[in-house]
């Protein structure tokens, strides 16, 4: 297990130094409500995001979504990179949790030492302007990809990960969250 913490700890240490934007735990942007953003805004926010989050899968092959408060931006904005399709969520706003739950042993960028079980609903429905400037009301997604926009719909409305942990299930890193099953 130590070697698996030190290999984490080095990563860390490469990516605070190759990715300075990343902010982290204890920064109280973190703690804020999101602000609406026009979509030119919403765009350059995005784009931002997006060329960050690729920034990261590249030196550490991992990181799914970015969401504006963990780059110290109070812009209601996320991105996803899914199956290496990204996609940008301006002014987005969930509208319908399913009542169909599911636990997953999630990370996050911004504490990327710790992960916890978080239950989350299996499906959603989401609205937002698209990179395009379209307005969409989607519902598409499969269990891994609504708990991905749930967790970083979270970070717009000041809510991290471990805020909403399974109590007793806080625990240091010791493996990859892409090898985690949904239950």
């Amino acid at each position: 297990m130590n070697n698996k913490i030190s290999e984490i700890n080095n990563k860390s240490n490469i990516v605070l130094e190759k990715i300075p934007e990343i902010t982290y735990i204890g920064n109280p942007i973190l703690r804020k409500i999101s602000t609406s953003v026009t979509f030119e805004e919403g765009v350059e926010v995005g784009k931002q995001l997006l060329e960050i989050l690729l920034r990261y899968r590249e030196l550490t092959g991992v990181g799914v979504g970015l969401a504006a408060p963990q780059i110290d931006s109070s812009a209601n904005v996320f991105v996803t990179c899914v199956d290496n399709t990204p996609k940008i969520f301006i002014n987005p706003e969930i509208t319908f949790y399913s009542e169909q739950k599911n636990l997953y042993k999630e990370n996050c960028l911004s504490s990327p030492h710790v992960w916890c079980d978080v239950e989350r609903s299996e499906n959603i429905l989401i609205s937002y302007i698209n990179e395009e400037g379209e307005k969409i009301i989607d519902e598409s997604h499969d269990q891994f990809t609504a708990r991905l926009i749930q967790h970083e719909y979270d970070h717009l409305q000041g809510i991290v990960n471990i805020d909403k942990a399974v109590v007793g299930t806080i625990d240091y890193k010791t493996g990859e969250a892409r090898d985690q099953k949904l239950r």
